[in-house]
């Protein structure tokens, strides 16, 4: 990581929090404060009120033109709105009041850490997580084939990462032999690079990268998790994460940082159930969460009791993918160590997870456009009603 101070700006109403910050700001050696009428920006830290529908247009732009490194919004409450226009934008950062400096000192780390990693240096690659409602829901069968699909198109351009605990699966789909996984980029994070992640990372035949798990080694931390899942991001088109979602803890950190958020299920009420549950989680701790997941039946019979209409009218929304039932090439697939669209490229459900792949792939290579607008009104004085996030109108 580089040793660069940070310069911050802030557009901040609350004389009182203003205050707060400019006392951590002086206390962190990390970062400088500029003033408001200076030529960088650096890190914007913003307080909406009741401009923020004429403000945001200008800090997304600050952000895509290069103006703004980074983008903090802060105020006393996270009006869900406000916050599913800023993270669509590359906005993750929210700062409550009154403001904890632990909490600053992490946002101030997190941007360091994204710098270090060359955030603004070409486009980066997305990252796809594979979960299921509960176990035995084919997610890992999943992730394997929709990494190999993806991979056709560019070998060695998708890698395949297993954080499932205590133990992940997917080198048995692949038959694969491999030497390292994840816990050694863990037990020496302070190296962590583009090669030293070359180094560990395992090589399928097809070309498929993957980083397998260690067997029962706990989940990385979460600062660690993101240095890895962004190093990833920067060496990989497309980051297919196996992942089992715990749903007595905090959202985790592949599931957050996802583009994309695919949820296996299959026709059965204990499934649609979790599912259901699952999705209020998510929602819950990720007011993003909700355009991001994409749900897909899995091993669906003709007969099946269930019909597809009537669990999006269960679950409140569409089913995006129906995968077909195929046990038989599945298991065999899985017992010959190769991926079904491999080895059964005419099975229906190949089918699907190509057509899968097809959807998701323009999401994957889409570019961003930046353009240029003034930033001298976000520092404008705001109205005494326009102290919090909540009421702001988009």
């Amino acid at each position: 990581m580089n040793n660069r101070i940070i310069p911050i700006s802030l557009a901040i109403s609350d004389k009182e929090q203003r205050k707060q910050l400019e006392q951590m700001i002086a206390r962190n050696p990390m970062v400088r404060l500029v003033d408001d009428d200076a030529e960088e920006m650096g890190v914007l830290i913003y307080e909406p009120g009741g401009s923020v529908d004429e403000d945001m247009p200008h800090i997304i732009q600050a952000l895509e033109t290069g103006q703004a490194e980074d983008v903090y919004l802060a105020g006393n409450n996270a009006d869900p709105e406000v916050l599913i226009r800023a993270m669509r934008s590359g906005i993750r950062e929210f700062i409550k009041y009154p403001v904890d400096e632990n909490d600053f000192r992490a946002a101030v780390m997190r941007t360091a850490m994204r710098s270090s990693l060359g955030q603004d240096e070409g486009e980066k690659g997305k990252i796809i997580a594979v979960l299921g409602s509960k176990s035995g829901m084919g997610a890992t069968s999943l992730a394997v084939n929709l990494a190999s699909v993806l991979n056709e198109r560019k070998p060695g351009s998708t890698i395949l990462v297993d954080m499932r605990r205590p133990y992940g699966e997917t080198p048995y789909f692949l038959d694969l032999k491999f030497e390292y996984t994840w816990g050694e980029l863990v037990e020496d994070i302070s190296r962590l690079d583009g090669t030293y992640l070359r180094s560990v990372v395992a090589e399928h035949e097809s070309g498929l990268h993957v980083l397998p798990g260690p067997s029962g080694f706990e989940r990385p931390d979460p600062h660690s998790l993101f240095l890895i899942l962004e190093q990833l991001r920067n060496n990989y088109e497309h980051v297919i994460v196996d992942t089992a979602y715990p749903h007595d803890e905090m959202l985790p950190k592949e599931v957050e940082q996802a583009n994309t958020i695919l949820i296996a299920l299959q026709l059965s009420l204990p499934s649609l159930s979790r599912t259901s549950r699952l999705m209020d989680s998510i929602r819950s701790q990720d007011p993003d969460g909700e355009r991001r997941m994409k749900l897909v039946a899995n091993r669906v019979a003709k007969n099946s009791t269930i019909g597809v209409s009537e669990a999006m009218e269960v679950l409140g929304r569409e089913i995006v993918w129906v995968i077909p039932e195929d046990s038989d090439s599945v298991q065999s697939a899985i017992n010959q160590g190769t991926p079904l669209v491999l080895a059964y490229p005419k099975s229906p459900v190949t089918k699907v997870i190509r057509a899968m792949a097809s959807a998701l792939a323009p999401e994957l290579q889409k570019a961003r456009k930046g353009f240029s607008m003034p930033f001298a009104s976000l520092f404008r004085k705001k109205g005494k009603n326009d102290d919090t996030l909540e009421g702001a109108s988009l």
